[in-house]
């Protein structure tokens, strides 16, 4: 299957996230490996706008996504400081381990199918 087959499929299972909901997945990259790599898509009830934000979390931190789209997941937080920080996942890369929906559970249990 090609890396655009691969990233369309990811995009699509991350924008169907919904409050409440996760995704948890590998990121292939040459330099992060083991639990370093695991990461959870999570999406969040926006209570100002009563839409759903989205957040990746990994080993305790998080950043919050600014979009989806073109093959590319772009997060971004903020310091103490006030600066900007940005990464872009390549959809390509990701392997998605399991899901759930709507249950609290088993989020911090692994991978479920």
């Amino acid at each position: 299957m090609s890396n655009i087959n691969i990233s369309k499929m990811n995009q699509e299972a991350l924008q169907a996230i919904g409050e409440g909901e996760f995704i948890k997945f590998e990121y292939k990259h040459p330099i992060i490996e083991g639990d370093r790599a695991l990461f959870t898509f999570v999406g969040h009830n926006a209570k100002a706008n009563g839409g759903t934000f989205y957040t990746v979390e990994r080993l305790g931190d998080s950043m919050n996504v600014d979009y989806i789209r073109d093959g590319i997941l772009k997060v971004y937080n903020f310091d103490m400081m006030g600066q900007r920080t940005t990464y872009q996942f390549d959809l390509s890369k990701i392997v998605v381990l399991g899901y759930t929906f709507n249950n609290e559970a088993y989020r911090t249990k692994g991978v479920v199918a």
